[in-house]
């Protein structure tokens, strides 16, 4: 009875949770389109040619391919061996659900789903995923520290000191927390002593197939180089899309404010990062000279390209089934 009761609060606190995350976004999204204007947005967007949209698609889609590929070499090490079709259409399904699930990250939870339920991967189904992202967040923080260097004296010393106070400790911390015996204490001293529905026990083993992936640093070299490989994907992406805006800033900007803004969208405020890349998008490129109405434009592409379009595809393949098959 008293998990039940649990069981229901948890659930209305969930759903407080994601009004609260839509409202967030609402109120990001019309404060940003009121103050630039409608029309301006509107007019932007109507002026991108077709060829424009059609090579972001084209470069989201090669994102989600070399996402689901990282995550092959990943379960590859741990034994576990999975047709690459098969784990890109769980891919696109998390991608669909990451439309209605708390934060960024939320399709995560439906990939690991399929990979315990339909292929009997136990805790090394929930590694793959964590690792998949951790690696993932790894080379955002790489890339945008990197390339904040390079032109620290050419933006605004707010924004340089934020990606580096960002960049520099949260790749300590991860792998720290993730990957050394002091880390492993911290967590038994806390996470792992939940015993509520038995967290603590499902964090432990998880982290244990985790951390076994120490042991092959040989292997996680390809992982890494497929990760730091889609984030410059992704940074070409919203390049090519400002440019075919009429978008006049150095390709190296887009090196430090993308993966800023990625990092911003793992918090989870908002739905899908509605309203918060727009809003993001609109300050930081603005630093550099760069208008308004465009980076607002640029912000709403993006979430057109990356967001709505992969939810749609995912949409599409988890209506007509999802191929199991090992």
């Amino acid at each position: 009875m008293n998990e039940y009761i649990s069981l229901q609060r948890i659930a209305a606190s969930e759903r407080v949770r994601t009004l609260v995350r839509v409202v967030v976004s609402a109120v990001f999204l019309t404060f940003i389109v009121t103050t630039v204007g409608v029309e301006t947005v509107l007019g932007n967007v109507s002026n991108v040619q077709p060829i424009v949209v059609v090579v972001a698609i084209g470069l989201s889609v090669c994102n989600v391919a070399l996402s689901a590929y990282k995550w092959q070499l990943l379960l590859r090490i741990k034994g576990v061996r999975i047709r690459f079709s098969t784990l890109l259409r769980y891919y696109y399904v998390g991608q669909f659900f990451n439309a209605f699930l708390p934060t960024m990250i939320g399709g995560d939870g439906v990939r690991a789903y399929y990979l315990h339920e339909e292929h009997e991967a136990g805790p090394d189904a929930v590694s793959s995923v964590v690792v998949e992202r951790l690696t993932g967040l790894v080379s955002v923080l790489a890339i945008g520290g990197l390339a904040t260097l390079l032109v620290v004296d050419r933006v605004p010393p707010v924004v340089a000191g934020s990606v580096l106070l960002v960049c520099v400790p949260g790749t300590a911390v991860l792998l720290g927390l993730l990957f050394t015996a002091g880390g492993r204490g911290l967590l038994e001293r806390t996470l792992f002593g939940i015993e509520w529905f038995g967290v603590g026990d499902r964090l432990t083993s998880t982290y244990d197939a985790v951390h076994e992936y120490r042991g092959s640093p040989r292997a996680l070299v390809p992982v890494i180089l497929v990760s730091l490989l889609f984030r410059f994907v992704l940074v070409c992406n919203n390049y090519v899309v400002a440019t075919g805006l009429g978008m006049d800033v150095p390709f190296v900007y887009f090196l430090v404010f993308v993966p800023l803004v990625e990092i911003l969208l793992f918090i989870p405020v908002s739905i899908q990062g509605f309203g918060v890349r727009e809003t993001s998008y609109v300050y930081l490129f603005g630093t550099v000279g760069a208008s308004a109405g465009l980076a607002l434009s640029l912000g709403i592409v993006m979430q057109l390209v990356l967001g709505v379009f992969n939810n749609l595809v995912g949409g599409f393949v988890y209506l007509f089934g999802v191929d199991r098959s090992r």
